[in-house]
């Protein structure tokens, strides 16, 4: 209960996408067992505009996101953030070049559960000023930073000396939305941003989100919830078994997405749709 009426589908004007903020061109990443995770993916993200990735869970989009992080190599293919190649920088440069990231495991990839929530928002930047003067920490610079950003991101705490893993899923999921979004961005990935999260905190995850978007940065969501990718995208990318079988503007039929996200290819995917709608109407009720 939030007490107030909750808009999941929140308002955004039409994007105005610019220039290419993210693109990932001819990306394969092979398992152990020499079985394709990604299969020779080609994407481009402008600035302004946010792209979704939808597929069933389990078909490349965790293995995308990570090799976007720096995370995971691929065995082939170009990582672009702003037009310049990131392969041979680390995570922590990739971040300090424009890369914003929300993981799908905010657990385990997105905080260190036993530091404080200050020291949590200022993860990527702990070695920068004003957060360090030489090789010493600033703790009140720290604390005025982490008292900000909980002001303007709402994260409900009782103390910012708090371990992070004392927050509840939507209160920490907003602080790490605070540090990623705490400096000026070329590109955000944001993996199943409010999986497990309330309404309210979906709907303040939303429109952050879409505020980024009007940021002029170059927004991509991965997600497997269909409902987030109609209320956020711009444009939708559908993955299955690795490889991206179509691009589609925002508002593309579920039905077509659904055939789309079992490897329909697009073109059959929306003949299927139109010669058969009362077929696929009915699989709905």
């Amino acid at each position: 209960m939030v007490g107030r009426p909750v808009n999941l589908g929140v308002e955004k004007d039409p994007a105005e996408p610019g220039e290419v903020g993210l693109s990932v061109k001819n990306l394969s990443v092979l398992s152990e067992t020499n079985q394709l995770l990604l299969d020779h993916v080609d994407l481009e993200v402008k600035r302004g505009e946010i792209v979704c990735v939808a597929g069933v869970q389990g078909n490349g989009q965790t293995e995308l996101a990570s090799c976007i992080l720096g995370a995971l190599e691929p065995n082939s293919g170009t990582i672009s953030i702003g037009g310049e190649a990131v392969n041979d920088l680390g995570i922590k440069q990739r971040l300090r070049n424009g890369l914003g990231y929300v993981p799908e495991d905010r657990q385990t990839e997105g905080m260190v559960g036993s530091f404080s929530i200050a020291e949590n928002m200022i993860l990527d930047l702990y070695d920068q000023k004003p957060f360090a003067k030489g090789i010493n920490m600033s703790p009140s610079v720290i604390a005025e930073n982490a008292v900000k950003l909980r002001d303007e991101f709402d994260v409900r705490v009782t103390s910012i000396h708090d371990p992070i893993s004392t927050l509840s899923g939507g209160n920490a999921q907003k602080a790490i939305l605070a540090r990623e979004l705490s400096r000026p961005l070329t590109a955000l990935v944001a993996s199943q941003p409010t999986r497990g999260l309330d309404v309210g905190s979906i709907e303040f995850v939303y429109k952050r989100i879409v505020q980024e978007r009007d940021n002029n940065t170059a927004v991509l969501v991965i997600s497997t919830e269909l409902d987030e990718v109609d209320a956020l995208a711009d444009r939708i990318a559908v993955m299955y078994r690795g490889r991206v079988v179509g691009i589609v503007p925002a508002g593309t039929p579920r039905d077509v997405l659904g055939l789309m996200m079992a490897g329909v290819p697009l073109e059959e995917a929306r003949a299927q749709v139109a010669a058969n709608p009362t077929q696929m109407e009915g699989a709905h009720e």
